[in-house]
């Protein structure tokens, strides 16, 4: 009975943290929208730099980097778990999935441009 609510509670985790990022994301943007409009109420001029900057500040570089090696890290943790596991050898094969991506952020990040 308690085995069947482990794949319940699995997914509804995940829509929990699927929701709350979207959500989270959603009203930061709101925010900065707010603070944007109130600006321009108050009559302060914003050049196209000024929002550009502002618009650029929302992306940092090092969230590549940060993504990467947390996703290569998940990869060596499903892999290793596969080969310490006896019934578990097949999951390996999965790990191959976040260390692709993980590998995908690394290259993004070394390639980004300093300045942007």
């Amino acid at each position: 009975m308690a085995g069947e609510f482990i794949p319940m509670v699995l997914f509804v985790v995940l829509g929990v943290l699927g929701w709350s990022f979207f959500y989270y994301s959603y009203k930061g943007k709101m925010e900065l929208q707010k603070t944007i409009q109130v600006a321009l109420e108050k009559g302060q001029a914003l050049s196209v730099e000024s929002i550009e900057k502002i618009l650029q500040s929302q992306r940092k570089p090092q969230v590549d980097f940060k993504r990467g090696v947390l996703l290569i890290s998940l990869a060596a943790a499903v892999g290793l778990y596969g080969l310490v596991d006896p019934f578990g050898i097949e999951i390996t094969g999965f790990a191959v999935f976040p260390l692709a991506i993980g590998i995908g952020y690394l290259f993004v990040w070394k390639f980004t441009p300093a300045e942007v």
